[in-house]
């Protein structure tokens, strides 16, 4: 197909912009895995909301933006206009998905965080529950923390060793940071990390919309000329 010096260039652009794209999925992928990972160990802290739900949207997004430029990939190098076009639309679609992903992280990042201090508060209440307590103990190992604001919550001479690193346990080597200041602080960081990831992959696959849109109007004027 002839097209022109810089419809070629924009095409070849598409193809290297969709390899990038295809790592950035990965990368929102490995993102959102990351908070996965440590739900086992905070999710008693959670007891009237389901932490997993922004990271699963968000591992998702990324598997969608990884097949997404696959298909721009594919559309490009064969200079396949319907593939090109239909690429443009889904990426757009992509586009307003994570800006919608990100004003939730914004929005409810500070209110997840703060579920998760009263809940841990709760279950702290509640600690003399041997279940209670062994949710309190798998949040103490897995976080290294101790207490709700540290070991100082415990009293003297109650310190668990889940508080400890070492076999013998007390006020002087226990974990000092609380594990309300712990969970709060994974969940603004994890929170305000996923939106700023979704914002700035928004913006650069809405780049590749408009270049999309470009070629595939190029490749539609080659046919017309090559059929004239």
């Amino acid at each position: 197909m002839g097209l022109s010096c810089g419809a070629s260039v924009v095409k070849y652009g598409i193809f290297i912009f969709n390899l990038l794209c295809a790592v950035a999925g990965i990368a929102l992928i490995v993102v959102g895995a990351i908070p996965l990972f440590k739900l086992d160990d905070i999710r008693d802290a959670f007891p009237e909301n389901e932490p997993a739900i922004v990271p699963i949207i968000v591992v998702c997004l990324g598997s969608i933006i990884f097949l997404i430029s696959f298909f721009g990939c594919c559309g490009a190098i064969r200079e396949n206009q319907c593939m090109v076009s239909t690429y443009a639309f889904f990426l757009l679609i992509l586009v307003i998905l994570q800006i919608v992903v990100a004003v939730f992280a914004f929005m409810y990042t500070a209110d997840l965080a703060n579920a998760a201090k009263d809940g841990f508060g709760r279950l702290f209440d509640d600690r003399e529950n041997p279940s209670t307590g062994a949710a309190i103990d798998q949040i103490q190992r897995g976080l290294e923390c101790c207490g709700t604001t540290g070991p100082a919550s415990w009293g003297v001479g109650n310190i668990p060793q889940s508080c400890c690193a070492e076999a013998s346990c007390n006020l002087l080597n226990s974990h000092p940071t609380g594990c309300s200041t712990m969970l709060a602080d994974i969940v603004n960081g994890s929170g305000l990390l996923i939106a700023w990831f979704a914002i700035i992959f928004a913006g650069i696959e809405l780049v590749g919309v408009i270049f999309a849109c470009c070629l595939a109007n190029s490749i539609r004027n080659a046919d017309r000329r090559q059929y004239a």
